[in-house]
């Protein structure tokens, strides 16, 4: 037998050994993590019936890509798993590894150092507790004795303001997916989740886990009618956000009466289709548009959440009142809200009018 083929034996072994600690895992997390968000039980349970059959990694990573997909976000991080057991793999004739036993707290920590060399320390740090907790599980639930507690590895945080839009570019925002006549499907549905960001401050998940049944008809003090919805947020907190009827009402029975929704998305939810494993349209759909009205560069990326962002500065400068901003976000902590206060201050400016 050549070297090669040697090495090639020794890594489908290694493979198979850490393919099987990660099923048994992601099989446990599975089963205790809350189910409170998943859209479609029984799908969650036919899915999750099959983790422990597959037999190589790319399978796996598309089950938790369909669990996460029918609202079982709490499995995300997971990839981070998937991404070691490929460096594993793939160094593991430098690293003389020929069984996972062997994989040193050193080893390990390694490869957290080369990810500080191309990552935030707030990622990094994601990075050690995911790999932190999965290795607990082998010594516990599978006879490993790693014993890795990874002491010694912190991270300073830096605190970034979130990316937002100005008020005069969110308002141009807003003011072209009001008036903009989109004859695809598919738009028409990006334009009512950026709508309904946008105007309440919603996170995108909590936007996508939408029933048709959360949106009620109630009547304000002068019996104006408007939607009113009740949301559940990180960490099981609620809260209620509100649209006015001719804001959203006109394409939310555009996106209903469409062929898209009728054929393909789950009738009880609002954006939900279990047909779609991960991809993301709306994003792109933001970052046209965006470009499109120049309000970003060519080459600037963003995401949905820039909108909440967005929203949350737009409050607070009208407003000046971070107890109502916080409410309306649905932040624990004043203290996670008071970014948008230091977000939305030129504090340079503000200086100058004192001399």
């Amino acid at each position: 037998m050549s070297v090669k083929q040697n090495m090639e034996l020794v890594n489908a072994g290694l493979a198979k050994e850490f393919l099987e600690g990660i099923k048994h895992f992601y099989d446990f997390k599975t089963k205790i993590l809350s189910k409170y968000s998943i859209k479609d039980i029984e799908y969650f349970k036919k899915i999750q019936s099959k983790i422990l059959q597959v037999n190589d990694i790319e399978e796996l990573k598309t089950i938790r890509m369909k669990l996460k997909n029918i609202g079982m976000i709490s499995i995300s991080n997971f990839y981070i798993i998937e991404k070691f057991f490929f460096y594993l793999i793939k160094n593991s004739d430098s690293l003389d590894i020929s069984k996972l036993s062997l994989l040193t707290e050193e080893q390990l920590i390694n490869f957290l150092c080369e990810m500080s060399l191309s990552y935030k320390s707030s990622s990094v740090m994601l990075y050690k507790v995911v790999l932190g907790e999965f290795f607990r599980f082998l010594d516990k639930k599978r006879g490993y004795s790693f014993d890795f507690y990874l002491r010694n590895m912190s991270f300073n945080k830096e605190k970034v303001l979130p990316k937002f839009l100005s008020e005069s570019k969110f308002l141009i925002l807003i003011d072209y997916l009001k008036n903009r006549d989109f004859k695809k499907d598919n738009d028409k549905k990006n334009r009512l989740i950026l709508l309904m960001i946008s105007l309440s401050g919603m996170r995108s998940a909590e936007v996508r886990n939408l029933k048709l049944s959360d949106l009620n008809i109630v009547k304000d003090k002068n019996g104006k009618e408007y939607y009113s919805i009740k949301i559940t947020g990180k960490g099981n907190k609620e809260r209620m956000v509100a649209f006015k009827k001719e804001d959203i009402e006109k394409y939310l029975i555009e996106w209903l009466t469409c062929d898209l929704k009728k054929r393909k998305y789950n009738r009880e939810y609002l954006f939900f289709n279990p047909l779609q494993a991960g991809s993301n349209t709306t994003r792109g759909f933001l970052i046209k548009t965006l470009r499109v009205l120049n309000l970003i560069d060519k080459k600037e990326i963003a995401g949905l959440h820039m909108l909440r962002h967005s929203f949350a500065s737009y409050i607070y400068q009208n407003t000046k009142d971070i107890i109502l901003t916080q409410n309306l976000l649905g932040h624990s902590s004043i203290e996670t809200t008071r970014i948008y206060v230091h977000a939305t201050i030129n504090f340079s400016e503000q200086v100058l009018n004192l001399f």
